[in-house]
């Protein structure tokens, strides 16, 4: 149950600065939803706020660690922030952190509101969200509840409508996924409703067994194996084995579902800096692949990036500060990184399949002939990983052999050649390196004539960055491209790049996109909530200015020059409303031609788990499309007995499952109690807490067994729970259901007195029923309040009793369903 608060200073509304410390109880507001349990909040004179650390990271998810030094470390799900000892303090054994370092370590917000009588929390994480998590094998230990052998365990359904000059479509895809017999089944399919074909789009649908080091799969599957050949639609059978699973089924954010995540890309893993807690978003052609909150030391890392290392158009990340979704603070471009290509020494992975080429549930992916692949990938020692892929379609042949190479100060090199039945080849060559202050960066891909296919014609692919770092606030590079019979024309050139940061509030870049047009970018932070940009960047160029209204609102007005369609002006004022909904919405007037035009937008989440979004817009720079009106409807859900979760499913073949149920209110229970935000604890930690209803969706699990419960001390105060911790076991691929049933236990509190209204401390409290049986005792503390926990209800005689058991004091209490305060026992003077 909640603890029982300090005496606490309450107020009704805004605090005048204190002449002594004061500690309050406050309600906290945590990422824009009000939760139900109070925090304790302390003032000191000189302004400085501290809230009460245990409570705090109770609410936040998060694990404290007390060092030696009476300093304290908070395991978040972006890093470990260190608390120093000067920022706590202690009052009657509670621990207190102020705000201001909590806020800094975090990369958080933590504020006490006036005006609402809340401490405002946002954090840049969801809590009960993890980092990643590791590996985690079969455990021999008992279990309490299995794994079903065959389920629906997860559903996503996605509907979009579009209204435009007249003219209604609508699609609709869907994907599902969950247990049977000893594996698990997922399938992906789209079609259209209205305006569109309604004929069935297969994506995917298979059964796959996860055993350990070997995997297999039967069904239809997307198979892309290395960028020197042809990718195809296989439906058929898939086997592989390695010795080191961890790494060959590391999950892809790619979402291509592949058996075993492609890893011989260019850029399989992105690293970067940004500002703790902000935001990194992957894009590839201007497209959002995928966004993660930046850790608190700084660090963004995305792995397994689906970008083909031939391509001409780099990858970038777009790197925001937290709380911003306008203009990123700059765009990093990223190339080959050679060095993720390698396998650590004797690491082996064996990947092959056969059976159709193309989809035959599918008329509109039906390919011709079978299909077959084997590849194989080993890392021959720390430095050296070889990989041979071999692959027929339709009765042609590809293969390929490659090597990537750690060659020390000369940087990590990777070399593979390719050649079809034809006689044509391929080849491709990646390099990257630093030395000191100095860095570079390398690739290199070239087809013959007829090597992709018989018309195929001949191309070439090459770009080449060698650049500086002059401490934090200047780089500069370099950069050739060479790329020929891949677009309209030919592209060469050599540019220099560079991204400059000459105060704080400042920071300027220059880059040569993939075409050689300079894509400019400048940022300049005028004052706390007020930015002014700059940029330009493919046909757009953009003069902005941000302006913060409240710590949720924004306005942004802007000048676009378009070089297709001309010039327009914009203002849009969004605000988020947060609450239970995460209502947010925009509106905005936009001006060109002489014609006037607006956009408006309103997204919500109706429960948990389906969200639905609206967007209006009349855009005078493009008449023909007149008003278009789009609506969008989002059903993700973990599926179980018990009902309807939020879920989370991915279409990765990543080896994880998940835990998912309900907490079901007791018979007697009020109406009106919310189960939402109670605590789920997974091996001792907080992973989730519940939504409305008490259900809730542990994901991301590795296969094993785990210890799940309630957390006790963050159930409502009419509640308890008396079930053990139970042994649950997980299996890749489907959710397991663990139901939690909890008891009304009651209680009381008040204060005892003499008559003259003195506290009266250390006196026992005894709670007796109708038939005079004692069913609880408590001291009184030293300002004479009492607490009775664990009643069932009933009426009951409250009593203050002496050493010799006389009573002293004696009142009434009747308990229905809630927890009853301010029982007052008055004693006679002189009972001390």
């Amino acid at each position: 149950m909640a603890p029982w608060p300090a005496p606490s200073i309450l107020f009704s509304a805004a605090v005048p600065p204190p002449s002594q410390k004061q500690v309050l109880l406050v309600v906290p507001k945590l990422n824009g939803r009000e939760m139900s349990n109070s925090l304790a909040f302390w003032r000191e004179p000189d302004g400085r706020d501290f809230v009460a650390l245990d409570a705090f990271a109770q609410l936040a998810a998060i694990d404290i660690t007390r060092e030696g030094d009476g300093s304290v470390t908070l395991a978040t799900p972006i890093g470990d922030a260190p608390i120093p000892a000067d920022a706590l303090r202690t009052d009657k054994d509670v621990l207190f952190v102020d705000t201001v370092i909590l806020s800094k370590a975090l990369a958080a917000e933590v504020a006490f509101e006036e005006s609402e009588f809340a401490l405002k929390i946002n954090l840049p994480w969801k809590p009960g969200a993890t980092a990643d998590l590791p590996a985690r094998t079969a455990s021999d230990e008992p279990v309490d509840i299995h794994a079903p052998r065959a389920s629906l365990s997860r559903w996503r359904s996605e509907l979009l409508t579009t209204h435009s000059d007249g003219e209604v479509f609508a699609s609709a895809n869907h994907r599902f996924a969950g247990a049977l017999g000893p594996g698990y089944w997922r399938a992906d399919l789209s079609h259209g409703v209205v305006g569109a074909s309604r004929d069935l789009d297969f994506q995917a649908l298979s059964w796959v067994v996860d055993r350990g080091p070997s995997r297999f799969l039967v069904g239809q599957e997307r198979i892309g194996l290395h960028p020197l050949l042809a990718s195809f639609d296989l439906s058929g059978v898939q086997y592989s084995y390695s010795n080191r699973p961890d790494i060959a089924y590391a999950s892809s954010v790619s979402g291509d579902g592949q058996l075993v995540p492609y890893q011989a890309r260019p850029t399989s893993v992105i690293r970067g800096n940004g500002p703790p807690g902000g935001t990194a978003e992957l894009r590839f052609g201007g497209q959002v692949l995928a966004r993660q909150t930046i850790r608190l030391d700084g660090r963004y890392e995305f792995r397994d990036v689906p970008a083909s290392p031939g391509d001409a158009i780099p990858i970038e990340v777009a790197v925001y500060a937290f709380g911003e979704t306008g203009t990123p603070l700059r765009v990093d471009e990223t190339y080959s990184q050679a060095g993720n290509l390698q396998l650590p020494k004797g690491t082996t992975v064996h990947f092959a399949g056969a059976g159709v080429n193309g989809f035959v549930l599918d008329a509109n992916r039906q390919g011709h002939g079978n299909a077959a692949f084997y590849q194989f990938r080993g890392g021959l020692s720390n430095r050296i990983t070889a990989e041979g892929v071999v692959q027929s379609l339709d009765g042609h042949v590809q293969s390929s052999v490659g090597t990537a190479m750690n060659l020390g100060p000369v940087g990590t090199w990777a070399v593979y050649a390719g050649q079809n039945d034809r006689g044509a080849g391929a080849r491709q060559i990646l390099g990257d390196g630093r030395r000191g202050e100095w860095y570079w960066r390398a690739n290199w891909l070239s087809y013959d004539a007829g090597y992709q296919n018989e018309n195929a014609e001949e191309t070439e692919n090459r770009r080449v960055e060698v650049g500086r770092n002059f401490g934090s606030t200047l780089r500069v590079s370099l950069i050739h491209a060479d790329a020929r019979g891949q677009f309209e024309r030919d592209i060469r050139y050599t540019k220099p790049a560079a991204s400059w940061r000459p105060i704080r509030q400042l920071q300027l870049s220059a880059r040569p996109e993939y075409d050689g047009r300079y894509a400019f970018d400048a940022q300049w932070y005028v004052r706390r909530g007020t930015r002014l940009s700059a940029s330009r960047y493919g046909d757009l160029g953009q003069l902005a200015l941000d302006q913060d209204i409240s710590s949720n609102s924004r306005l942004n007005v802007s000048a676009q020059h378009d070089s297709r369609l001309g010039n327009r002006l914009n203002a849009t004022f969004n605000q988020y409303r947060g609450g239970p909904a995460h209502l947010a919405w925009a509106a905005g007037i936009l001006r060109s031609k002489g014609g006037t035009g607006y956009l408006g937008e309103v997204s919500l989440e109706i429960r948990p788990g389906l969200s639905a979004r609206a967007q209006v817009l009349r855009d005078p720079l493009r008449e023909g499309d007149g008003t278009v009106v789009g609506v969008s409807l989002v059903a993700d859900f973990a599926v179980t007995g018990a009902g309807l979760a939020r879920g989370t499913l991915s279409a990765t073949q990543a080896r994880e499952g998940g835990i998912s149920g309900v907490v079901e209110k007791p018979e007697g229970v009020r109406s009106d109690l919310d189960l939402a935000g109670i605590p789920i604890l997974v091996d001792g930690h907080v992973r989730i807490r519940t939504e409305p209803g008490g259900h809730f969706h542990v994901a991301d699990l590795a296969p094993g067994v785990y210890r799940v419960e309630l957390d006790n001390e963050g159930l409502p105060i009419e509640l308890a729970v008396h079930q053990p911790p139970r042994r649950v076991e997980v299996r890749a691929g489907s959710l397991t259901r663990v139901d939690f049933g909890l008891e009304l236990r009651l209680g009381l509190a008040g204060k005892v007195t003499d008559t003259s209204g003195k506290p009266l401390a250390d006196h026992t409290i005894e709670v007796v029923d109708a038939e005079g049986q004692s069913r609880g005792k408590a001291q009184s503390s030293q300002f004479g309040y009492f607490r009775v926990d664990g009643l069932p209800p009933g009426r009951y005689k409250v009593r203050a009793v002496d050493a010799s058991g006389a009573i002293l004091a004696e009142g009434e209490a009747v308990l229905d369903d809630r927890f009853v305060f301010g029982v007052e026992l008055k004693a006679a003077a002189g009972s001390e």
